[in-house]
């Protein structure tokens, strides 16, 4: 009997392009979100789609029902995602998932204090096999959030981060990654820390931004009140307003600009590069 493998957060940045990667392989997939509806509508058929609210433990039975292995995608920025989460794995384990596949954060280990971590620790306690992805911040936060918005409407974004580098991956590398490891057993134990092939400082992203739409980009330095202020006129709730600032003291702190190969090694070509991500979306901020 072939596996199943349950992707949660499937309409996300990330756990969208699992399932079409596995489908594609003629893998049997679960995909699990808040908003089956969407999903139905975003995968062809042969992918099984199930409501899943971590909020909610009524929803847990049909997602891990016949699952062999787990992609668990954590809600982004949320401080809650240890109370959140710890329940539904425990609930995937016993339901008889062998392998869970967490999608985490570069520098975690590092962070005791962090709900990413603790509930990284509680999966290493139940001892399911599992496989931590810690990649580095998304070259998709440039589009199509809102700081695509700001490039298109204003030639500008603003963020918190000073002149510090980064080594952005993009979240299609990370998605690969996620595919690999879920469809072998050569990764029980493993904790991958994804990132692109370079770290940029914002100044060069801002560059190659303008070079690839051919119209001048740039970056605007800001202050975390500032950027406090920007997400919440967006709506962002104070407790998802402080992990982000603290994501940009990381930031600012150096930690974001190491560069590893564990996306080339695994998927046996290199990481995306920044130039190459804005070369194909630069119709996006025109």
């Amino acid at each position: 009997m072939s596996e199943k493998i349950l992707v949660t957060g499937a309409t996300g940045k990330v756990g969208s392009e699992v399932v079409r990667l596995l489908a594609a392989r003629g893998t049997a997939v679960k995909a699990a979100t808040r908003r089956p509806e969407r999903a139905r509508a975003a995968f062809a058929g042969g992918v099984e789609v199930v409501e899943l609210d971590y909020d909610r433990a009524e929803t847990y039975d049909a997602a891990v029902e016949w699952v062999d292995r787990l992609f668990l995608v954590p809600p982004p920025f949320d401080p809650r995602a240890y109370q959140m989460l710890s329940s539904f794995v425990d609930w995937a384990v016993q339901a008889g998932c062998r392998h869970l596949v967490s999608l985490s954060a570069m520098g975690i280990e590092e962070r005791d204090d962090l709900a990413l971590r603790r509930l990284e620790r509680h999966i290493e306690q139940t001892g399911v096999r599992h496989t931590f992805l810690r990649p580095n911040i998304y070259m998709q936060n440039f589009h199509p959030g809102f700081l695509g918005k700001e490039i298109r409407e204003e030639g500008a974004f603003h963020l918190p981060g000073a002149e510090a580098r980064v080594s952005l991956v993009d979240s299609r590398d990370v998605a690969a990654v996620a595919a690999e490891a879920l469809g072998s057993d050569g990764h029980f134990g493993e904790a991958h820390t994804l990132t692109g092939p370079e770290a940029l400082d914002h100044e060069g992203v801002a560059h190659l931004l303008s070079e690839a739409t051919g119209r001048t980009v740039r970056y605007v330095p800001i202050d975390d009140g500032s950027m406090a202020e920007r997400l919440r006129e967006r709506g962002w709730h104070e407790e998802q307003v402080e992990v982000v600032l603290d994501f940009f003291r990381t930031i600012r702190s150096g930690v974001r600009s190491r560069v590893t190969d564990d996306v080339e090694t695994i998927l046996h070509r290199p990481a995306t590069s920044f130039a190459d991500f804005a070369r194909e979306h630069a119709a996006a901020w025109s």
